[in-house]
């Protein structure tokens, strides 16, 4: 530590309404209100030279609220841009942060997680100049009550640190947090099989009802289903087909088109509509990441663990990505059902969704469960392609030829889907994390770069076409080029070009994104021309920029976390795009429970949960334009953090495969009203939720 630049708390100025208190020396308490806010480093505290010579932000914290708190470290530089990290940390473990300041080049959102923290997001502008950085804060983001954090030996480092770990069970055998009560815990190993072979065997009871036969893989498709009885016809009631009841494939049978064999998309003068294959309409319900597990996260969070059982003890199913995480949930089935747990979780959730009223299986589902379900889906295609050199984080040099020829792999996985009819369709990718920095001016990043991108090649043609000389280009731009080839020459980062300069960027923006997503989708729908093509679930849309070329796709889709989808946008960008439009992730969590982190959108209890399903789905129902919308998803997060240290209570059921009832009450009623809604027949139910601070990174 020796060549470390310490930072004392006199070196630190206090915002309106936060408290900072000195323990000791090298420790000081920060105390912000429910609305947030933080402390901000004095000016002429550290050399600007201390910022490139060190690699690393680095503290030891440590907090006992009653969620966990995301920590803002905020920088920012001489040109106004800022970049934040957002950095999870448990209530009551004591933790060392470590932050690398060569993130700041912003070609990352998502960082790799260090031992004992949850997940560490970056927000902000696409790169912050560390040797020009003036600004240094740390905050904290809003709450339902104050917080206090202690912070210790913060410095800036020249290497990573020694990470504390000091060894506490933080879950029990069964994956629930320790040292909590709440009203429906799962008390022991007999409790948890006693409630789970009981819905069993009523779910065993409901399927002697029904007679289905699945295919044999590989005909019509590797998860086509057969004949099967109609979707929510045995175990659903009435109410869900508003009186007219459902197809084979989920539709419904109030409204009826000419059948295609595939699903498709119609408008019909008033709403826009799925159609399945037999010409049934469908609004999709849909239950995202539908799977017997949703790993934890081990490595590096040994300290917090029980002796986990291993492979040789019968778990070997519970144990995953090498050893380095462990699925509770599994475990748990292995409890309740023994070696054959997988086929008795299959019934099980086949019964639960169908009961629930949901018509769709969503995005990143078991492939064996999509395989023997009656239920549609949507599928995920994976490895969207890329380039060696990317202009800007997984933005790729699109018109290299390196693109083109991976934009035709990409598109080959759907060969063996082709005649599938369960299929709906296929999203392209999720989030792009390019699109996450508003206003990005790719070309400018392009121009501003080393690399002789062949884009930069492209846009040096269209240059000469526009200008001609290079003359006419310099009076344009204010520039002084002796020939077009110096185009090829790094621009300076903030160097202030005429306003010609930054049409010619946004124009080629334009040019850019179009290219990006008009080939895959193009090739993708030479090679499968029976399925939709439902687009890249934007994160979301800051501008129309973003949707150039995806007239391309089917389906229009986006993820949209709101306690109802925006009504306005959503039509106009059908308008934009004349093409319906879907939502692939929403949620809500609950501070009522376990999980100490409540996801994206919250409410105080599970009841109200319940409520914000409905009121999302049934306010969503009512936009034409809109055809579905994905729940994410169906198991809650691990208490100590998923791959990238997500633990978020947002599932339909906990760690023990509890269903939450108000959850499912609420998404039971939403189902069965849906119909109803969208035609017009009733109102949509219309009470708001009272919305508390999230504890999203």
């Amino acid at each position: 530590m020796s060549n470390d630049v310490l930072l004392q708390r006199r070196e630190f100025q206090a915002e309106d309404r936060v408290r900072l208190e000195t323990i000791t020396t090298g420790e000081f308490r920060m105390t912000s209100p429910p609305e947030g806010g933080g402390i901000r480093l004095r000016p002429g505290s550290v050399s600007s030279s201390a910022w490139t010579e060190c690699q690393f932000v680095v503290a030891d914290v440590s907090h006992n609220s009653h969620d966990v708190m995301v920590l803002l470290f905020r920088f920012e530089d001489n040109e106004g841009r800022s970049i934040t990290y957002h950095v999870g940390i448990l209530p009551g473990v004591p933790t060392t942060v470590c932050l690398p300041l060569k993130h700041l080049d912003g070609e990352k959102l998502f960082l790799s997680r260090y031992p004992g923290t949850l997940q560490t997001v970056l927000r902000g502008d696409a790169r912050v100049d560390r040797a020009g950085i003036t600004d240094f804060s740390i905050g904290t983001i809003p709450s339902t009550s104050d917080r206090s954090v202690e912070v210790a030996s913060l410095r800036l480092s020249q290497q990573e640190p020694e990470f504390k770990r000091e060894p506490q069970a933080y879950v029990d055998r069964l994956g629930q947090i320790t040292g909590r009560k709440w009203p429906w815990k799962t008390e022991d190993e007999q409790e948890l099989a006693g409630y789970l072979r009981a819905e069993r065997a009523e779910a065993a009871i409901t399927k002697s009802g029904d007679v289905a036969s699945v295919n044999p893989a590989g005909q019509g498709g590797p998860f086509e289903a057969n004949e099967a009885p109609a979707i929510g016809s045995s175990d659903s009631g009435s109410g869900f087909g508003f009186g007219f009841g459902f197809g084979r494939y989920g539709g419904w049978k109030g409204a009826t088109f000419e059948p295609s064999g595939y699903f498709r998309i119609v408008f019909d003068g008033t709403n826009w509509w799925f159609v399945d294959p037999d010409g049934f309409v469908l609004f999709s319900a849909g239950m995202d990441c539908i799977s017997p597990a949703s790993p934890m996260r081990i490595a590096g969070m040994e300290h917090l663990l029980p002796e986990l059982p291993g492979p040789q003890d019968g778990y070997e199913d519970a144990w995953m990505r090498g050893g380095t995480e462990f699925s509770f949930e599994i475990a748990n089935l292995l409890r309740a059902f023994g070696s054959a747990w997988r086929d008795d979780w299959m019934a099980l959730t086949e019964h639960r969704l169908r009961r629930w009223g949901f018509n769709t299986i969503g995005n990143w589902s078991d492939a064996d469960f999509i395989r023997d379900s009656l239920l549609p889906y949507v599928y995920p295609l994976s490895d969207f392609p890329s380039t060696e050199n990317r202009i800007f984080r997984d933005f790729p040099d699109v018109f290299s030829p390196e693109y083109e020829r991976g934009s035709k792999m990409f598109a080959a996985q759907l060969e063996p889907l082709l005649e599938d009819r369960r299929l709906i369709g296929y999203f392209m990718r999720n989030e792009p994390q390019w699109a996450f920095v508003d206003g990005l001016n790719l070309t400018r990043l392009m121009l501003e770069s080393p690399v002789r991108f062949v884009s930069k090649e492209r846009f040096v043609e269209w240059m000469k076409d526009k200008y001609e000389t290079n003359e006419r280009l310099n009076a344009a731009w204010g520039s002084e080029y002796d020939s077009f080839e110096r185009l090829f020459e790094p621009i300076r980062p903030g160097v202030i070009l005429r306003k010609a300069f930054m049409e010619d960027c946004a124009a080629f923006n334009r040019k850019l994104i179009r290219r990006y997503v008009e080939l895959p989708a193009r090739l993708c729908k030479e090679v499968d021309p029976n399925h939709l093509n439902l687009g890249m679930r934007y994160a979301w849309v800051s501008s129309d920029v973003v949707l150039e070329g995806c007239e391309w796709f089917d389906v229009f889709s986006l993820n949209c976390y709101q306690f109802a989808p925006d009504r306005e946008q959503i039509a106009s960008i059908s308008r934009r795009l004349n093409r319906p439009i879907m939502i692939g992730e929403y949620h809500f969590g609950a501070a009522e429970g376990e999980l100490p982190a409540y996801g994206i959108k919250a409410v105080a209890t599970q009841r109200e949960r319940g409520d914000a399903y409905r009121y999302y789905v049934e306010q969503a129902a009512a936009i034409p334009e809109l055809i579905g919308v994905h729940y994410f998803q169906w198991n809650d997060q691990p208490a100590l953090g998923r791959f990238d240290g997500e633990n978020y209570q947002i599932g339909f059921v906990d760690v023990c495969n509890r269903p939450y009832q108000d959850l499912t009450e609420g998404a039971k009623t939403a189902h069965e009203r849906m119909y109803a809604v969208r035609t017009g027949a009733v109102t949509q139910f219309s009470r708001r939720l009272k919305e508390i601070p999230k504890t999203g990174f």
